[in-house]
């Protein structure tokens, strides 16, 4: 089954803008983006405002870690229905997908600047990743449209987590 995907709207486009304003002095070796639509022309947006390359990538695809039976116990009882309207084909069990995304994008962080365009729960699973928090951690992170969440490698191979879902760019919207 294909999926459809929207455009992204008059508020998204807006909301990419005052982003790529609020990025203006950032270097950007690479604006990494997934398949999605949206993603795709908010990464455009981005790359055209800051000069920097624009790259398609299924590490950033739009996964929502999703726990298997035997680790269900590992999720409070209140997240599970929302967990069960994951629709399948975006299930990401254990969430092992995004595991090997955020090794594979942190190694490819070690020397250069990314920034990545992708959903709220793949950024909110990155943090999680970072801090070396629980498995449910991820629910508990807000991540707003547009905002951005600053990820640091430190010296000794150890991520530190700079800001989440910073939306000060967005005020007046």
């Amino acid at each position: 089954m294909r999926r459809r995907t929207r455009r992204v709207s008059a508020t998204g486009r807006r909301q990419a803008s005052l982003l790529a304003a609020r990025l203006d002095r950032t270097r950007a070796d690479a604006i990494l983006h997934g398949p999605r639509r949206r993603a795709r022309q908010t990464a455009e947006i981005l790359g055209h405002s800051l000069d920097s390359p624009v790259q398609l990538t299924s590490l950033l695809d739009d996964r929502t870690p999703h726990p298997s039976p035997e680790r269900l116990g590992e999720y409070p009882p209140h997240r599970r229905n929302f967990l069960d309207e994951t629709p399948v084909e975006e299930r990401d069990i254990d969430g092992d997908g995004i595991a090997v995304a955020w090794r594979q994008l942190t190694e490819m962080s070690s020397d250069q600047v990314i920034i990545a365009v992708t959903h709220a729960f793949v950024i909110g699973s990155f943090v999680s990743h970072a801090l070396g928090a629980p498995a449910d951690a991820w629910l508990k992170l807000p991540i707003a449209n547009a905002s951005i969440t600053e990820l640091q490698p430190r010296p000794a191979g150890e991520w530190a987590v700079a800001s989440v879902s910073d939306t000060g760019h967005l005020t007046g919207l």
